[in-house]
């Protein structure tokens, strides 16, 4: 008889009676493992309205699909609910993070969105959507619902959105990072990322020997993204391994037509941390490369921040084997700001580091900074490393390093990042 009576017996659904204990099941879930949670109130705004297109048995029929529809989306953990006559609750226990609520959100959206047939009676759905997260907008059973109920108001008179947080700044910055998601999305459906090269420069001759390869983002007026801004929404949302794959591909080709002229120089390319987690996928993209011009691998440098090779240091021991098998470089970017151990640094199949630019702050002003840049220097040329420094703005610390026997540079001493269809000319002027 208990189980009769919590639940909705049109929908088939838990209902009210139930939900609180599903509540307070996940409160003390999220206490207890220090996770988070999400409460969808979805409101059937145009009920009446179809209640008297399609009658009460109708209403019903329609009540029904809904809720078929919102159970089909539902993840392991999540329940919906019948709450009243014209609502239902999603309780989101799967989500890992906060920005996860808008993904289940747009899916109810989308989902109900789509006409429904009763009785050879088309009808469309109007909904209202408020968002509560857990445990930052409640901490008890009552005060989900209430602020949920609360938020709902919200929206009345309102057809801009259908959705409203109760944390509203936090909502608008889920909102804007959804945004940028979207942006993401669309430039990689266009291949319309701009590749840009930092030019590389031999200490010795001063002249041009390498470049990175740095990927760019353009806003709907056409204005330069910064990476900050699209890149750690891109490795959340694991894009930054389409976004990789397309650099890759990229310098590949303008390093084989780079050598169709002559031009035998070495490209730089970042490798994040979540391709380097996802070493099946890079090796199959890196294999894919080689496979399509076996020439290309000894002149691309793929930099791996020290602070990723340090999180797993056996995963990043036998990926960068496997790496240099192909013919590929390799080159520690950042490095110095993750304290990699001599031992492992002894052991591991590397051409390059990359001195973490914090180093050359203040220098040569400073004496501190400046004893520790030359001592990573010296370590690097022991070790039979090619040692490049980033960063550099003055002559004074392009005279510090030459002076200490750093290979290579790159800063705005000598150049900002250059578009990559311009690098090869730039290279040609500068060097003359």
């Amino acid at each position: 008889m208990d189980e009769v009576n919590q639940h909705d017996t049109v929908t088939g659904l838990p209902n009210r009676t139930h939900l609180w204990t599903v509540l307070d099941e996940t409160l003390k879930h999220n206490k207890r493992h220090g996770s988070i949670g999400g409460i969808l109130l979805i409101k059937i705004a145009n009920l009446e309205i179809v209640r008297d297109k399609i009658g009460e048995q109708g209403v019903d029929q329609y009540l029904k699909i809904l809720a078929d529809r919102l159970s089909s989306i539902l993840w392991d953990l999540d329940v919906v609910v019948r709450f009243e006559e014209d609502s239902f609750v999603l309780v989101a226990n799967s989500i890992t993070r906060q920005e996860d609520i808008h993904i289940v959100m747009n899916k109810v959206r989308d989902y109900l969105a789509i006409d429904c047939d009763v009785n050879e009676n088309t009808i469309s759905t109007e909904i209202r959507i408020s968002i509560v997260l857990l445990p930052t907008d409640a901490s008890d059973v009552d005060d989900i619902m209430t602020n949920a109920s609360t938020t709902l108001k919200l929206l009345n008179g309102k057809t801009k959105n259908n959705y409203c947080y109760y944390n509203q700044d936090l909502g608008s910055k889920i909102e804007e990072l959804e945004t940028i998601k979207t942006s993401i999305l669309d430039t990689l459906a266009q291949e319309s990322f701009v590749l840009l090269m930092q030019p590389k420069i031999d200490t010795i001759t001063r002249k041009v020997c390498g470049a990175e390869a740095l990927v760019r983002m353009r806003d709907s007026d056409g204005d330069i993204v910064e990476p900050g801004e699209f890149i750690p929404v891109a490795e959340n949302s694991q894009l930054i391994l389409k976004i990789g794959d397309w650099v890759l591909e990229k310098v590949q080709k303008l390093n084989a037509e780079w050598r169709s002229k002559g031009v035998d120089l070495p490209i730089s390319v970042n490798i994040s941390d979540v391709q380097f987690k996802n070493g099946a996928a890079l090796l199959a993209t890196l294999n894919k490369i080689v496979e399509n011009d076996p020439e290309c691998a000894k002149n691309i440098i793929l930099e791996i921040s020290e602070n990723t090779i340090t999180n797993d240091v056996a995963l990043a021991t036998a990926l960068l084997a496997e790496i240099k098998s192909y013919g590929f470089q390799i080159s520690i970017d950042g490095f110095g700001a993750g304290f990699t151990g001599l031992s492992v640094l002894r052991d591991l199949k590397i051409d390059e580091i990359k001195i973490d630019r914090q180093f050359l702050n203040h220098v040569p002003s400073d004496e501190k900074n400046t004893a520790i840049l030359k001592s990573i220097i010296m370590l690097g040329k022991s070790m039979d490393f090619r040692v490049v420094v980033v960063g550099v703005e003055t002559e004074a610390q392009f005279e510090l390093l030459k002076s200490h026997n750093c290979d290579e540079f790159q800063g705005f001493l000598i150049s900002k990042p250059i578009d990559a269809d311009l690098f090869n000319q730039w290279r040609i002027d500068y060097d003359d």
